[in-house]
């Protein structure tokens, strides 16, 4: 829409999660296509992490909650500067309790369908952050993609299960039988 050439790309930049398994595959096939069909390298943007640094600069550590279905949520916690302080995780929101310690901004789809519960369960703990830094946005994603192409200068793009599929569990089960 504003007249940039196939020729004038050089990254394609694709979130890859966690979120829903299968948007998070079909966005990463169709980045990875394009990466194939344009000849440029491709980087993947956990969800998290663009979250996060949407949010900043912060005054407080940053916790951005995803919902992950089944009364669960996909979260990281950040330090004010955007430094990750814990691995991705899938966990019950009330168990945030156990990993926030100050004041930290909750940012995320899974504040509106938890808030009540973070704010029972952390108190004063929790800041609910503006609407605006809810949502992954493409432009943080593709900055991200940059710098980390500057850095080190390799590309990929893999999903990011923090936990097993509905699939991979009842093949599990239907296995154990």
């Amino acid at each position: 829409m504003n007249g940039t050439t196939k020729k004038e790309l050089d990254l394609i930049a694709v979130g890859c999660g966690p979120g829903s398994f299968t948007g998070i595959r079909i966005g990463i096939s169709t980045a990875k296509g394009l990466s194939i069909a344009l000849g440029c390298p491709i980087i993947g943007v956990s969800t998290l992490d663009a979250l996060a640094y949407g949010a900043m600069p912060s005054m407080m550590s940053i916790m951005p909650v995803i919902d992950a279905r089944k009364s669960e949520i996909y979260c990281c916690l950040y330090s004010a500067d955007g430094q990750p302080q814990t691995p991705y995780m899938n966990i019950r929101p009330e168990e945030a309790s156990a990993i926030v310690e100050g004041e930290t901004l909750f940012i995320g789809n899974g504040v509106s369908l938890f808030e009540d519960l973070l704010k029972e369960t952390l108190g004063n703990r929790f800041v609910k952050g503006s609407l605006n830094l809810w949502y992954p946005r493409a432009s943080v994603i593709g900055v991200m993609a940059e710098d980390r192409m500057v850095k080190d200068h390799s590309g990929d793009a893999q999903p990011i299960y923090v936990r097993p599929s509905d699939a991979t569990l009842t093949l599990k089960k239907r296995s154990q039988r």
